[in-house]
């Protein structure tokens, strides 16, 4: 038996020279295989191992993963001319939650996350064994946000998935409309995913996106957990998803 394939350490630089830092894992299944590959974009103000769970779950389906944590997150934190480090909520509510995102949406450059994604899954369809005819993007609130402006330039995009996509504005006044712009013009199949009660507009953001479009199923789940809180409530939908794209 060939022994597996063994993570390999990504480090990408931005267009503004943020170092971004993640793991590309390939499945223990068929070693030597080329792999349909997932590039994952988290949540602030989160790492890339907040999905955790979800990325077992594809490499048991035979993806191979890359998750990255976003510029001025986890390991994703040295700029060309210091630390780049996301302001992080002062109290325990959703104002100093705002407060803090909103200053780091300047001090970071998050309108830039939708590129570094583009550089990332770049970098990731240049491995070994991977196939890049056969890519998903994943991504959760301003993560999701990025990916959904980052898909149309993904040649092999075979499917689109968000969990509670929010933080549109940090792209521009105008990113919601390109938003759905955006996901008018794929054709790979997309699965948006929200809370009902999603405190930051999660729910408006799937129906808006989703309104009118075939190739898009939108899921709106009870309650008010944000992004991939609510991953255990759509899991069996999401894996089903992706069996079918891939």
């Amino acid at each position: 038996m060939s022994p597996p394939l063994s993570p390999l350490e990504m480090s990408v630089a931005t267009a503004d020279g943020v170092l971004l830092k993640g793991i590309l894992a390939y499945p223990e299944a068929a070693p030597g295989s080329r792999y349909p590959l997932a590039i994952l974009a988290h949540q602030y103000p989160a790492t890339a191992d907040s999905f955790g769970p979800l990325l077992d779950d594809l490499l048991d389906l035979g993806i191979a993963t890359l998750a990255f944590d976003l510029r001025g997150h986890g390991a994703s934190t040295t700029g060309p001319v210091g630390p780049v480090v996301i302001e992080t909520p002062y109290g325990f509510t959703l104002d100093a939650f705002g407060k803090a995102f909103m200053g780091s949406i300047a001090s970071v450059g998050f309108h830039r996350i939708d590129d570094d994604i583009m550089r990332v899954a770049g970098w990731g369809a240049a491995q070994n064994f991977v196939d890049a005819s056969r890519m998903l993007l994943v991504g959760a609130s301003i993560g999701a946000s990025g990916a959904l402006l980052a898909a149309p330039r993904v040649p092999g995009l075979k499917g689109l998935i968000t969990f509670g996509a929010a933080g549109a504005p940090a792209f521009g006044d105008d990113a919601p409309a390109r938003i759905r712009k955006a996901v008018e013009g794929l054709s790979a199949s997309c699965y948006l995913a929200s809370s009902e009660s999603d405190p930051f507009s999660g729910a408006d953001n799937v129906r808006n996106w989703s309104n009118g479009l075939g190739h898009v199923t939108a899921r709106l789940v009870p309650g008010k957990d944000h992004g991939m809180a609510i991953y255990y409530v759509v899991r069996d939908e999401v894996l089903q998803f992706v069996q079918k794209v891939i």
